[in-house]
């Protein structure tokens, strides 16, 4: 309308920095584990046509990241025992509170991303470390 002034706010992606240390049980083999894993938290689609827990399509505009989610997608891999979180914060800014209270904020306009692209480190990333198994 005439007369009015619109200010339109870009969005701010919010580049994630997760570790988690997987227990394997017997009988699996680490490698495929990590790579299935890898997979799950990942931001493509997966084989059978599912979205990956990172996918851009799975948060909107200020959707605060769970940690639980995270840890649940990854126990929900076959041939995973437990998840130990090592570390849940945004890239660059050390916190401690998301990991005492599994929970990490986004502001209004901020979106949570996490490629885990070693080409694009600013997108995100995921370390993943594996003990047992094979």
């Amino acid at each position: 309308m005439a007369g009015y002034d619109l200010e339109v706010d870009a969005a701010r992606s919010v580049a994630l920095d997760i570790t988690l240390h997987l227990c394997v049980l017997p009988g699996y083999f680490r490698s495929e584990v990590l790579r299935a894993v890898q997979l799950e938290l990942g931001a493509g689609v997966l084989p059978d046509g599912r979205l990956a827990v990172f996918h851009l399509d799975n948060f909107t505009f200020g959707q605060a990241v769970y940690l639980s989610r995270i840890v649940a997608a990854a126990q929900a891999v076959e041939g995973v025992e437990a998840v130990e979180v090592q570390k849940f914060e945004r890239l660059g800014q050390p916190d401690t509170l998301p990991m005492e209270t599994g929970v990490l904020p986004m502001g209004r306009l901020e979106i949570a991303q996490l490629a885990n692209n070693p080409n694009f480190r600013e997108r995100g990333r995921l370390t993943l470390k594996a003990g047992g198994g094979k």
